[in-house]
């Protein structure tokens, strides 16, 4: 849990939290905390409450800066179904329930397969709790309770690469299609060797730069300069356009 974390940098009289918060309710109290002791708190990638700064219950953070998770996550149910042909089985690997974005990127995903009418059909969502390992167990467990599986996505990192790990173990590749969020350098690997069909790219970099400049523009009181909501986009990275600059821009690189 994040808890301790934040109370020591409180503890610590740090002038500005930026955070991913790993439950958009648990952390309410201790950011408050630490917005009640003079620290600007601003979210990136996740948020708390219901990610409304201005009108929602929560609206102490200065800013929530991230991607539009529901649109993300429908796009990538999109690309799934069209990848497996409109029609079939899908399963979604997601990772600790409460955690704002993933909620709503199997949200995004399950509104995509509503709007098949019963084409495509969701048998399943599992939680791995960020282990790479357990989504490999939960998805080879899948594979085997629903041998006709037709899709995977996978919400985060973990989700998507033990998906992917299990699909090969089968030797599925290629027939079982998977939607990758996020987009890890194994992801591409994953994605040339047709592992993997559709990689979901964020922009982390952007996420990170706009969070700094917002904490350095309110610390030196220029609050005019802050949203309260930043939405930052996605790439859609297929093996068609993978070598392409764009892409290649939006791959989370080690180096």
């Amino acid at each position: 849990m994040q808890t301790p974390i934040v109370n020591a940098y409180v503890a610590r009289k740090v002038d500005a939290i930026l955070i991913a918060p790993c439950d958009k309710q648990a952390m309410i109290a201790p950011l408050q905390q630490a917005s009640n002791a003079g620290i600007k708190v601003i979210t990136v990638d996740t948020y708390i409450g219901d990610g409304d700064y201005v009108h929602g219950p929560v609206t102490f953070p200065l800013s929530y800066i991230g991607s539009d998770n529901v649109q993300g996550g429908k796009i990538a149910g999109e690309a799934l179904i069209k990848a497996i042909g409109g029609h079939g089985k899908v399963y979604i690997q997601n990772t600790v329930p409460g955690t704002s974005t993933t909620d709503q990127r199997e949200q995004g995903c399950k509104e995509a397969i509503a709007a098949t009418h019963g084409a495509v059909t969701l048998v399943g969502v599992d939680f791995n709790g960020d282990s790479a390992a357990k989504a490999a167990e939960q998805t080879t467990a899948m594979l085997q309770r629903v041998p006709d599986l037709a899709g995977i996505f996978g919400t985060n990192i973990y989700g998507s690469e033990g998906a992917a790990q299990a699909v090969k173990n089968a030797h599925k590749q290629g027939q079982v299609k998977i939607a990758n969020f996020d987009a890890p350098e194994q992801a591409i690997v994953d994605l040339k060797n047709n592992v993997v069909d559709i990689v979901i790219a964020q922009k982390p970099a952007d996420m990170g730069s706009i969070g700094v400049q917002y904490a350095v523009d309110a610390l030196k009181g220029n609050m005019s300069a802050i949203q309260k909501r930043v939405p930052t986009g996605y790439v859609i990275i297929t093996r068609e356009n993978v070598d392409t600059p764009e892409a290649q821009a939006a791959i989370y690189k080690s180096s």
